[in-house]
């Protein structure tokens, strides 16, 4: 699905399930706060300060204190008896530290549930995200909530636990939607790593599972559902992992982008990852004790600064980039565009700035904005891998010719080199070596005063100038077919043959298929086979041991083929393979340069088989 339809897709179905989970309002009750600046109020007192109505009647069923030191009381009097279990009080949101829950009937005040992020999940009254207390007596209810030296904000009303149990389903459902999507874009990425090995994946594998980690934290389904036994986590996963994003991002930036090449920014860069990870490591060495110390809450007051400065900075980089039409930067700054009113929104509800707070936002518009990043970000990420492969393809072409021309202009080389050295051999020694022969020639015929000793001696030496002039003129033939034009490429096949034959220590057999004619348009493809026949039988003679040599050539409409076929010792084909093993890298970069294929086979019962194909287009095509 086109990424438009898609974006579109799920902000229709956000709003639909969003509207089906806050459907349900409860009626309106009278909730009373009290602010235990000093925090040494204990129940009683707390209950005597609301029977003397030193509590603040709530007109809003929220109250959003920002940073606070204090501890705060919430009243509520319920007027008569309720059928047990089936009313329950709401106190959000998901992260207060320490929930004393008291209830004052007929008896003395007494504490119902102790709860919060500082003691296990299974503490809780109700297994959900939020804080939920069963109402059942006609009574007083009284909650003291301590988050103090943290940012606190505050929901409070009457629910049934049908609404109650229904509302958390839905969002729990929504949530494993959300999840389920990161999760397969976090699968992408492995996938993306996996064939590429650029570690750009990796940290884009970090920044979105650290990400959403805090998502989940935010929302409550971290404690519940990742880390319910370890309470001394639950309060330091949210600012642990609304920095560890910021960190991973940084590091993913630079890579995503390309590069950046001011030396300033890179060292802002570096220095606001080492303030990062400085303020996580700080973070996780707190205890409960600890929390109540002022720089715990200097470090929460800093945290939406130090995201602040985040967004300012990348906000900087990314829109300088785009400006310079680096298209990566353009998919990074819609991304980014995607979370900042959120981003900016959840910072002003931290500070306190921002009273009026819907639950759409503050349950599902950060896990709606993320995932639309991600989104996002994933299809730069695509069209990223998309341009390395087409680079890399355009790379490889370039590379391709580029070792097709050197392996030309070797193969040029190579054949006038030998071609001197053949007309070497054959005009200049292969002359002197005929002259020697007619002079002893004519030496022996002349009657000289010689005895019949001498005169063997002198027929012997004739014979050997004659055998050394024709072994001159072979080897000259042997390096380069000079008569391959006049005599055809066949007949020069036969000559090479027999140069081996000559010793008696081998037999090859030689079938040549078609090649009636010279074609000169196949000039260097003659050469190429020549060349490849007398390394392959040089290969032979010189390692295999063989007896035996059958050698096929055979000419085919669209392609050249040859068989090679020896009874010697044999080696593994996959050693054959090797770039260097026994002068095979000549053969095989001529092999290549033409386009063709060579396979190694293991001959039985003894032997290799070579066979090799080289196409040709002919002029008719």
């Amino acid at each position: 699905m086109p990424l438009p339809k898609l974006t579109g897709f799920f902000i229709i179905s956000f709003f639909i399930i969003s509207q089906l989970s806050y459907g349900q309002t409860s009626n309106r009750q009278l909730f009373y706060l009290y602010e235990d600046s000093a925090k040494k109020l204990t129940a009683v007192q707390a209950l005597e300060l609301y029977q003397q109505q030193k509590f603040t009647k709530q007109v809003k069923e929220e109250a959003n204190v920002g940073f606070t030191r204090s501890v705060f009381w919430l009243a509520f009097e319920n007027d008569r008896d309720v059928p047990a279990d089936s009313l329950l009080l709401y106190i959000g949101h998901h992260h207060i530290n320490r929930i004393h829950f008291f209830f004052s009937g007929d008896s003395p005040i007494k504490q119902q549930w102790l709860t919060g992020d500082y003691y296990p999940f299974s503490q809780r009254p109700v297994n959900a995200t939020g804080f939920y207390f069963p109402i059942y007596k006609k009574g007083i209810y009284l909650a003291r909530i301590d988050k103090s030296n943290e940012s606190l904000q505050m929901s409070f009303h009457l629910v049934s636990r049908i609404n109650a149990l229904s509302t958390e389903a839905d969002n729990r459902t929504v949530m494993a939607i959300f999840t389920g999507m990161i999760l397969l874009l976090l699968i992408f990425g492995i996938y993306l790593f996996i064939i590429s090995r650029d570690s750009i994946y990796i940290f884009y594998i970090l920044y979105i599972a650290s990400g959403w980690l805090w998502v989940l934290a935010n929302a409550g389904y971290g404690f519940q559902y990742l880390w319910p036994d370890l309470p001394w986590f639950a309060s330091k996963a949210r600012p642990v992992f609304a920095l560890a994003p910021m960190g991973f991002s940084l590091l993913f930036l630079s890579r995503y982008i390309g590069g950046i090449r001011n030396k300033w920014i890179r060292t802002i860069l570096v220095i606001t990852s080492i303030i990062l990870l400085t303020f996580i490591i700080t973070i996780l060495t707190f205890n409960e004790e600890g929390y109540q110390n002022k720089w715990w809450f200097y470090i929460q007051y800093c945290i939406p600064l130090i995201s602040l400065f985040y967004v300012l900075l990348i906000m900087g980089i990314l829109i300088t980039a785009s400006l310079r039409r680096n298209k990566l930067a353009i998919f990074y700054l819609a991304a980014v565009l995607v979370l900042m009113i959120s981003a900016i929104l959840q910072v002003s509800f931290s500070l306190g700035s921002i009273n009026k707070f819907s639950g759409l936002f503050s349950h599902f518009g950060m896990a709606f904005g993320y995932v639309m990043e991600s989104i996002i970000l994933t299809a730069g990420l695509v069209y990223r891998f998309n341009q390395y492969r087409l680079e890399k393809e355009k790379l490889l072409v370039q590379m391709n010719k580029s070792q097709q021309e050197n392996t030309r202009i070797l193969i040029e080389v190579q054949e006038a080199e030998r071609s001197q050295v053949a007309n070497q051999l054959h005009d200049v020694a292969g002359s002197l070596l005929s002259a020697a022969k007619l002079n002893l020639s004519s030496l022996r015929e002349k009657d000289l005063m010689l005895n019949e000793q001498s005169r063997s001696h002198l027929l012997k030496t004739e014979e050997a100038v004659g055998m050394v002039s024709e072994m001159v003129r072979n080897l000259s033939h042997a390096l380069s077919p000079v008569m391959l034009e006049k005599v055809g490429f066949k007949t020069s096949l036969e000559k090479v043959v027999a140069i081996v034959n000559a010793s008696g220590k081998i037999k090859v057999v030689l079938l040549v298929t078609g090649f009636e004619k010279y074609e000169p348009q196949f000039h260097t493809h003659y050469n190429a086979l020549y060349g490849i026949i007398y390394e392959l039988l040089n290969n032979i003679v010189k390692h295999a041991g063989a007896k035996n040599v059958l050698v096929q050539v055979t000419e085919h409409e669209d392609c050249f083929s040859l068989i090679v076929e020896d009874d010697g010792k044999g080696i593994d084909p996959d050693q054959a393979n090797t770039k260097n093993y026994m002068g095979m890298a000549g053969i095989r970069s001529k092999i290549h340069y033409f386009g063709g294929l060579v396979a190694f086979d293991t001959n039985k019962p003894s032997g290799l088989i070579v066979t090799i194909e080289i196409p040709v287009i002919r002029n008719n095509e």
